[in-house]
């Protein structure tokens, strides 16, 4: 459905019990090719003239008649009806939603006046009542509700009610090509609706679209209009390596920028010699004009066993065989032959890894690499360096709209074996493929200037010079692959400082769910889009935060994770080794988020006073840190941590509870609970019943008269010097009305 904010998967027409489909099956039926997919139909579409861009044929049918075929087994009927009983449902939902929305709160004028501050308190009375009623337009429950809490909205026969249908189907060419390659549905009611009218004659606004695959069986006069299958089912398919070769050849040469040394980004590259033999080059040797490379993305998995270091970097200079390479490696260096290009960058054999001194001279300059590449291999499919991703399958694991397969007809036959499919997959699920859970790739996908993707559905590619609304170059589908909110947009939506910041904060999101084997690289693996960031952003970048934002960005928090084979959900250990300070989100394992904007609510008087950091690497200003300190100022009141019981843990939005303990005259205390708190990470200091201190530093509203204060949990290091534990919210407000604004120092 492209009604309902862009997309929505058709609703499934809910078949009577009463009448099950037919069997076998009527595919297609009678009226699909009569009014269709007849042979003027195919005859009028080979026919088109290339200039025009789009053919529609239009036909009508009674919904009674959509029914039968529906019932009798037509697939093309079906995903019509899913249509229209999708629509009909988001119709009624969306306006039951905005009525409720819509509702007032009146009053007299005849007898009486009623002041303003009265009509205020009672409408922020009636919107705190919303508040905390958030579903109420969800009154009416029934029980197995299909719309899982969405509403009351029983899944009934749709097309029983009488009604005459139009069905508009356009068939689209891909942009830059000559092809067919979308169907867009259109369905409207034709008739005018009667007093006594139903639902169904008010139908509007049915939009269906579906992606065009074929199995011809070899027509050539077919082969003119419609696509051939995107990709074969093993992803280094002798098809594949010649659609890709074809891509790249077409991508022009990436220009180095001139305040960089081209000479020497990257150091060293894999040189493709002629037969089989490889060797290690250093990339000053070669010319810029020539230096055209391939990057490889891939997970290391297990450590390998070939690799670059001190004692063998002579001998690979001299040369070595494939065969020493594990298989993705070795894969790599099969696509960057297929694709016409003579060098190589892999991290495992064009970085000393046991020479500290030749990392630091590197990892600054990854994201160069990655951006200066011609193209970067994805092997996204690959757990593990010896894996390879070229014999793995692609699979289509699911649908929106599921295959309709449709005949070819010309006037004298039926090719029942030449076959037009029309489909709508559903989105690309990026967790499938290892490469997307970690971290140190995301920088790499995200800083290329083009990528190769070979991932579970297939192969994908990204060209961010040339972003293609509509069908990438293989894929055939609306948007390009991988479905990441930035795919191919990185950096291009910053136009203001704001865009920019939510930029940061996506990719930190994203980044920080990702694992990483060294807890230490965790400012390392994303330090190339700190960089990139930085070009726009501007201002001092301190150990993952941006110094003007660096008030509100401290107000992050471990997202809370379910830990397979513990019925609780618990933050992690934290490194044993410095990674970042405790103010700082990577100091934690895990991922974090950040729902705070920079824009409005009270700061309760918290005030950054100076932040400074202590580089690992002397002017590697986005990389490993060895210590920072931060100064501020704020209110500070003492609480009591109480973790949750387990058995409430999972329900729960947080990991425990902050009281307050009052001592009335009569002797004695109680406990007052007064809010709750997500732990950045197990501490053993962070006992149930520990004294822990916390400091506000914002106000937030979140209903029109009810408030709560947000800050940063801390324990104390020694004198005036805490470190941050956890992020808090305190709903009674009163406990800092009388502390005092002090300053301390957080490490």
């Amino acid at each position: 459905m492209l009604h309902y904010f862009g997309r929505h998967a058709p609703r499934k027409y809910t078949v009577p019990d009463i009448h099950p489909i037919v069997s076998p099956p009527r595919d297609p039926c009678e009226i699909c090719l009569s009014r269709a997919w007849t042979s003027d139909f195919y005859t009028a579409l080979i026919d088109l003239p290339i200039e025009i861009q789009s053919h529609c044929i239009k036909y009508r049918v009674s919904s009674q008649e959509l029914r039968r075929s529906t019932l009798q087994g037509c697939k093309f009927c079906r995903t019509l009806a899913d249509g229209i009983h999708g629509k009909l449902f988001y119709d009624d939902l969306y306006q039951r939603f905005r009525g409720k929305e819509t509702g007032s709160v009146s009053a007299g004028t005849d007898n009486c006046v009623v002041m303003e501050d009265e009509i205020a308190d009672q409408d922020a009375e009636k919107e705190e009542d919303d508040w905390n009623d958030a579903s109420g337009f969800n009154e009416e429950l029934i029980d197995n509700d299909p719309t899982d809490g969405w509403g009351a909205w029983i899944d009934h026969d749709t097309l029983m009610e009488a009604c005459i249908l139009e069905v508009a189907i356009s068939f689209e060419r891909g942009k830059e090509e000559e092809c067919f390659t979308i169907v867009n549905v259109y369905i409207e009611a034709v008739e005018q609706p009667t007093e006594e009218g139903n639902v169904l004659q008010n139908l509007h606004g049915v939009e269906l679209r579906y992606h065009i695959s074929t199995d011809w069986g070899g027509l050539p006069e077919l082969d003119k209009i419609f696509p051939a299958k995107a990709s074969d089912s093993t992803l280094g398919s002798e098809k594949n390596m010649e659609t890709i070769q074809h891509w790249v050849r077409s991508l022009a040469f990436v220009p180095q920028s001139s305040t960089t040394n081209s000479t020497q980004i990257p150091g060293r590259l894999i040189e493709l010699q002629y037969g089989d033999t490889l060797r290690v080059c250093d990339s000053s040797s070669i010319l810029p004009s020539d230096k055209s490379f391939a990057a490889l993305s891939y997970v290391w998995g297990a450590s390998q066993d070939f690799i670059l270091l001190s004692t063998n970097i002579d001998s690979l200079m001299r040369g070595f065989t494939p065969e020493k390479l594990p298989q993705t490696i070795r894969d790599a260096v099969t696509v960057t032959r297929r694709v016409g290009l003579r060098y190589l960058w892999v991290d495992a054999l064009c970085i000393i890894q046991d020479s500290d001194q030749d990392k630091l001279r590197e990892l600054p300059n990854m994201g160069l690499i990655y951006k200066y590449a011609t193209v970067t291999i994805v092997a996204s499919v690959a757990k593990f360096a010896t894996e390879g991703f070229l014999n793995h399958i692609a699979e289509q694991k699911s649908y929106e709209i599921d295959p309709v397969a449709i005949p070819y007809r010309t006037d004298n036959a039926l090719y029942d074996r030449a076959q037009l499919v029309l489909s709508y997959p559903a989105t690309y699920n990026r967790f499938d493929d290892p490469i997307n859970d970690r971290a140190w790739t995301f920088q790499e996908l995200m800083l290329s200037t083009r990528a190769i993707l070979f991932t579970y559905r297939g192969i994908q590619t990204i060209n961010r010079e040339n972003i293609k609304p509509v069908e990438g170059p293989m894929s055939k589908t609306d948007y390009q692959l991988p479905n990441l909110s930035w795919s191919g947009k990185l950096f291009s939506l910053a136009t203001s400082p704001e865009n920019i910041r939510q930029v940061w904060l996506s990719a930190r999101g994203e980044y920080s769910r990702r694992n990483i084997t060294y807890q230490t690289d965790r400012l390392l693996a994303i330090s190339a889009i700190a960089q990139e960031i930085g070009r726009v952003y501007q201002g001092r970048y301190l150990a993952g935060m941006w110094e003007h934002d660096l008030a509100v960005d401290l107000g992050w928090k471990v997202a809370r994770e379910f830990n397979e084979g513990d019925e609780t959900i618990l933050p992690r250990l934290r490194a044993k080794e410095y990674v970042a300070p405790s103010w700082s989100w990577a100091s934690v394992d895990g991922s974090v988020e950040s729902y705070a904007d920079n824009s409005g609510g009270e700061t309760m008087d918290f005030q950054v006073v100076s932040c400074d950091v202590e580089l690992a690497v002397p002017g590697f200003t986005h990389g490993a840190v060895k210590s920072g300190v931060l100064a501020v100022k704020g209110r500070i009141c003492t609480c009591f941590w109480r973790w949750h019981p387990h058995a409430y843990l999972k329900s729960l939005k947080s990991h425990g509870s902050l009281a307050t303990q009052h001592f009335p005259d009569s002797g004695g205390y109680w406990d007052f609970i007064c809010g709750e708190a997500t732990a950045d990470a197990l501490e053993p200091e962070l006992q149930h019943n520990t004294e822990v201190m916390c400091l506000a530093t914002r106000l937030t509203r979140i209903t029109p008269i009810r408030y709560h204060v947000e800050g940063l949990m801390l324990l104390p290091v020694d004198g005036q010097r805490y470190r941050r534990v956890g992020f808090f919210t305190i709903s009674d407000t009163a406990v800092f009305d009388t502390v005092n604004v002090q300053e301390i120092t957080i490490v």
